[in-house]
């Protein structure tokens, strides 16, 4: 899981405050149906995004947990 007191990345910080601004529409009246639409795809591109760094984050973890193994092992040979 990502951690939250990481800064967001750029583009995703540019996507959430688009969303937030197309909810705020919403919220008021004034959202067209585009602007749904839009709301919609911002919502599943930010839940892709964040998929994607959990997976990145635990492949990080898994290369590092697996040196420290091989590590362990080439130290424990005889």
């Amino acid at each position: 899981m990502t951690n939250p007191d990481e800064p967001a990345r750029p583009r995703d910080y540019a996507l959430q405050q688009e969303l937030e601004s197309l909810r705020e529409q919403e919220r008021e009246g004034h959202s067209t149906p585009e602007e749904q639409r839009r709301a919609e795809e911002l919502e599943r591109r930010l839940h892709v995004d964040e998929h994607g760094a959990e997976v990145r984050e635990r492949r990080e973890q898994d290369r590092a947990e697996d040196r420290e193994d091989e590590e362990y092992r080439s130290r424990h040979r005889h």
